[in-house]
């Protein structure tokens, strides 16, 4: 049982991450993670790590001619034995794609954190989101439903449009920690594409330079209102990302 004065050790958090606590195990560790911002940023930037690498490996395709070099220089003499080629073939791709996998996924890494940290943090968050096994804590397409399950969670609240724009359906959403504060993640689809939107308090977030940029590939636009600095993120079109900014800020302003 860790006491309330430690923080989770890099085996705790791998553990925990690759699901290999027993239930009373786990179940301590994530009472923990509800009173420790630090630790609670520690096991979401490990499972942002774990779900990069493994979204990049699906992607990744070694090229033809790199796998016959590379056997060639290995196995120089054909083996009588087919089971053996066909092992040493596999073992040589598995060995390609894990050190192209890891040298992909430091660059992808490094022109994130090159960039603007909060931009980088959220395209991370977005990321996860989408290569996630695990779907947002709330599922929903009720604003109903989705709103009041934020209450009591944060230390803003923030309004819902009944209807949103064309294509636009909401998912559902999430509690996250944006730097140690609580903030709201709304989950998307818009199009045939995902988007993530972030709420969190003004104080917290300050202003951004520009209202729009785009981050290995995503959109990242800004908003912010009264009380509330609001990020999209998604690789959607612009246009219709827009569209679901001015709704959602609409909503958010006095009545």
């Amino acid at each position: 049982m860790i006491q309330d004065h430690q923080h989770l050790s890099y085996e705790e958090v791998s553990a925990l991450v690759d699901g290999e606590l027993i239930p009373r195990d786990a179940h301590d560790l994530e009472q923990h993670l509800a009173s420790c911002h630090s630790c609670a940023l520690s096991v979401i930037s490990a499972m942002q790590l774990k779900s990069a690498t493994k979204r990049a490996f699906k992607r990744f395709a070694p090229p033809p001619e790199v796998l016959t070099r590379f056997r060639a220089r290995l196995l120089p003499e054909t083996p009588k034995n087919p089971a053996r080629v066909y092992t040493a073939r596999s073992l040589i791709r598995g060995a390609l794609a894990a050190c192209l996998l890891l040298a992909l996924s430091l660059l992808i890494r490094r022109e994130v954190r090159q960039s603007s940290g909060l931009a980088a943090e959220l395209l991370d968050q977005h990321l996860a989101l989408l290569s996630s096994d695990s779907p947002p804590e709330v599922i929903s397409s009720d604003r109903h439903t989705v709103k009041p399950w934020f209450d009591g969670k944060l230390p803003f609240s923030f309004n819902l449009p009944d209807a949103f724009p064309s294509g636009t359906t909401l998912k559902g959403g999430d509690l996250i920690f944006l730097d140690g504060h609580p903030a709201a993640l709304l989950v998307f689809t818009v199009g045939r594409h995902q988007a993530s939107v972030f709420l969190t308090q003004r104080s917290f977030a300050g202003t951004p330079s520009v209202a729009r940029r785009t981050l290995s590939g995503f959109t990242i636009q800004y908003a912010k209102t009264q009380d509330l600095y609001l990020t999209v993120v998604s690789d959607g079109n612009p246009s219709d990302l827009a569209l679901l900014v001015s709704a959602l800020v609409a909503e958010q302003s006095p009545r």
